[in-house]
Formats: structure tokens, C-alpha cells, sequence
């Protein structure tokens, strides 16, 4: 008789561990409860806590990018001053002013 493993989805293990964490019930009773190994609980409460500090760190990721982008707009606008002014340039040497 072979067991087929139960999919969770990444919503339904992060509420398995979250109700783990809580004092009121043991993490042998929550495992017992979605038929999982307490080594497959503790697999997924340390992913969480592995990526908690990428979550929090996620603004500071939005500034730099912010701050690139306005970096972006300013060399755009020298970019195109510097090409007015060639152009300019080329145009009074053409004439031979």
C-alpha cells in the first residue's frame, strides 16, 4: 500500500507553523492534527524565519531603487543638454561663424 505525500500550498504551511508557535497547543498535537512529520514542521518554520529578514528589508530595496532612477532622470537631462549643444556646435562651425 503506498501513501500518496499531501501537497500544502505555501498559505496553508505558513498557517501550520503559525498555529505550531502558538502556547496553547504542542507542536506533536498540530503535526498530529495535518498528518506531518515534526521534522517537516520545523523544516518550514525555519524557511520562514530565513526569509523573514528579506521581507523587512524590502523598503530599503525600494529606495536604492528610487534613488537610481532619479540618478536615470538627471543623466538623461545632461544627455540631452550635451546634444543640444553639439548640435548647436556643429551648426555655427557648418556655417562658419
Amino acid at each position: 500500500m503506498s501513501t500518496r505525500r499531501k501537497h500544502r500550498t505555501p498559505q496553508q504551511k505558513l498557517e501550520i507553523v503559525l498555529e505550531g508557535m502558538r502556547e496553547d497547543v504542542t507542536i506533536s498535537e498540530v503535526c498530529r492534527k495535518h498528518g506531518i512529520h515534526p521534522t517537516q514542521y520545523y523544516d518550514w518554520k525555519d524557511k520562514l524565519f530565513e526569509a523573514a529578514p528579506k521581507i523587512y528589508s524590502r523598503p530599503r530595496k525600494d529606495k536604492e531603487k528610487e534613488r537610481l532612477r532619479e540618478e536615470n532622470r538627471s543623466l538623461e537631462k545632461t544627455v540631452v543638454e550635451l546634444s543640444v549643444e553639439l548640435q548647436a556646435l556643429k551648426k555655427v562651425k557648418r556655417l562658419g561663424l
